[in-house]
């Protein structure tokens, strides 16, 4: 694994016993070059910054990064890549707290969430577990408290489910998709009300409700390790049940979702290459690009 401390990206391997936890108003200085990264934020804040490792094919492979904001009890975004390796049959795991984040910053639900207004919540994974289940450490970090968010079971089990079956699809046609998700409570400028909920089912803490959640995906072609083109989508959802709609009618540019959250994604690609990239409101010009 690898987190932000006082400043400094390390690497953490095996089981982590103790760790100096980031202060407020840590500078990020993450700029590894990873495609999935968005920009790395100015200050953190009280924020963590931390990528998952885990063994895959004998090698220590990055998993996944996260911004994870403890006020919320949730990832702000969460990117990975995704590729054939990371997939097989793998069966779950168990959730447990993040070894990288104070367990006091996370919490937790050994059931669903409790309703609210008569409504069901899920235990919504941002990297889904069959994203990874065919790396059984890969598969377990995804059970991490801090990948999960409460989602309307009719949501997750909807037309978020079918999204990310198709960005899975996608990848079966080439080398890597490198996919960034995550909830908004408001947007950028917005006052949206944001719902909470005590979570009794385990530490009575105040959870809040996404109002929205969006997904943005790249693919890119290569000559000589260099990228040359890429392809990019963006999906922006109401966080409530959408039916029997396609997710195609929810595509956006990820210049809006940009727009929308804050964030600058796939910031390291080459600047002519993501402008023209982030773009695109098309999924079958980036699904068959």
């Amino acid at each position: 694994m690898e987190v932000l401390v006082d400043g400094t990206y390390q690497e953490v391997y095996g089981g982590v016993k103790s760790f100096k936890t980031l202060s407020p108003s840590t500078v990020a200085t993450i700029n590894k070059g990873w495609l999935e990264l968005p920009e790395s934020p100015a200050s953190l804040g009280s924020r963590y910054l931390v990528t998952t490792r885990a063994e895959m094919n004998g090698k220590d492979t990055r998993d996944y990064s996260i911004l994870y904001d403890p006020s919320r009890y949730a990832s702000l975004w969460t990117a990975y890549v995704l590729c054939s390796a990371h997939r097989g049959s793998g069966s779950g795991g168990t959730w447990v707290n993040n070894p990288l984040i104070p367990a006091s910053k996370q919490t937790s639900c050994y059931k669903a969430y409790p309703s609210v207004d008569g409504v069901t919540y899920d235990r919504g994974h941002q990297i889904p577990n069959a994203d990874r289940n065919g790396v059984s450490g890969m598969q377990e970090q995804t059970f991490y408290w801090t990948n999960s968010t409460p989602q309307l079971a009719a949501f997750n089990q909807g037309i978020w489910q079918n999204l990310e079956t198709a960005v899975r699809t996608v990848m079966q046609s080439t080398d890597s998709v490198y996919v960034v998700t995550g909830p908004v409570y408001q947007t950028v400028g917005g006052s949206e009300t944001v719902k909470t909920f005590v979570n009794s089912s385990n530490d009575s803490k105040v959870v809040p409700i996404p109002n929205y959640y969006y997904k943005v995906i790249l693919k890119v072609r290569r000559s000589g390790g260099q990228v040359t083109a890429a392809s990019a989508i963006g999906f922006w959802f109401t966080h409530e049940d959408h039916g029997k709609d396609s997710y195609t009618l929810y595509a956006k540019s990820v210049d809006y979702i940009e727009q929308m959250t804050g964030f600058n994604f796939f910031a390291n690609l080459p600047p002519s290459v993501e402008t023209t990239a982030e773009q695109n409101t098309n999924w079958n010009t980036f699904r068959d690009f």
